[in-house]
């Protein structure tokens, strides 16, 4: 009756309600791979883990009754083992309890940024936050949840859940995380529309995408749309989502892309990277060298292959 409450491991996974999809065999790297598999490599800390998670992964021959499929990676097919960027960055929708704080201050300000009670939280609470009590509140332990959650080996949740496990978009503390654009719908509570989506963005004129980006007017909107907003944090991260292209028929990731990019100058693999960088994620409603902006550094999208 109260899962939340009772510390119900299922509300505090680290992938949360993500799952494994598949249960049989797949190609990975010309090498033969299953979700099983790459979830004890993980437990064991090979190093392979995260360029396999990354790449693209095939039907094997045996059960290859189609044409290649490319429109699946690893992680996708994976999302537990793989810890799904998709699945692990998502904020929890549930408040939840918080323990107070008293931070020793010396100016002569005082404001709720140096101490407050212990009381329930929403992860949307920290958006309109100062960065500075944002930046105490997400280092706050939960309250209520016990060290029971925490099973070595066979799950991600720590002994103790702090606000920034709970919800690490909005905290910002995990780059990978805060690092993409939202697809949800964003509060914009001062306009007369309510909400609206980070795509919306692109057509906007510069005046009013600066506006929106201006975290002291629209603090929602400002965190939640990182990359239509240009945070400069993100300016030399590459995004490690799936990247969906060309309706969904070719999934890529910007390490994927990187590696084609390191090879032979010449040929097959410069097209490849170019095709990538130039094409649009319509989920996101961002071009992958948005997405990517390492691994397209150097790429001229212009040109037509």
């Amino acid at each position: 009756m109260c899962p939340i409450a009772c510390g119900n491991w299922k509300c505090y996974k680290f992938t949360q309600a993500c799952k494994d999809r598949e249960t049989e065999q797949f190609v990975v790297l010309k090498q033969t791979q299953q979700c099983s598999w790459i979830r004890w490599m993980r437990v064991d800390k090979n190093p392979n883990v995260p360029r396999i998670c990354l790449s693209t992964a095939v039907p094997t021959e045996e059960l290859r009754n189609v044409a290649l499929d490319y429109s699946y990676l690893a992680q996708d097919r994976c999302q537990v083992s793989c810890q799904n960027p998709a699945c692990t960055c998502a904020d929890r929708t549930f408040p939840f309890w918080t323990e107070g704080y008293d931070t020793p201050d010396n100016s002569s300000v005082a404001d709720d940024t140096t101490s407050d009670a212990a009381r329930e939280r929403n992860c949307t609470d920290l958006y309109t936050m100062s960065t500075r009590k944002r930046d105490t509140v997400c280092e706050l332990d939960i309250r209520g949840v016990t060290d029971h959650l925490s099973l070595p080996k066979y799950n991600d949740i720590p002994a103790i859940i702090k606000v920034n496990y709970m919800c690490p978009k909005a905290c910002g503390n995990r780059i990978e995380c805060f690092c993409t654009d939202s697809t949800d719908m964003i509060r914009t509570l001062n306009r007369s529309n309510k909400e609206r989506q980070c795509s919306w963005a692109r057509y906007w004129s510069a005046d009013k995408l600066a506006e929106f980006c201006d975290k002291s007017i629209e603090p929602y909107f400002a965190r939640a749309c990182a990359i239509t907003c240009k945070n400069p944090r993100c300016a030399e991260h590459d995004s490690t989502y799936s990247l969906e292209l060309f309706g969904n028929v070719v999934s890529t990731t910007c390490r994927q892309i990187s590696e084609y990019s390191q090879s032979e100058p010449l040929g097959k693999d410069e097209e490849y990277v170019r095709l990538m960088c130039g094409a649009m994620d319509y989920g996101k409603a961002l071009f992958t060298h948005e997405l990517c902006p390492v691994a397209c550094k150097d790429v001229d999208v212009s040109v037509q292959m």
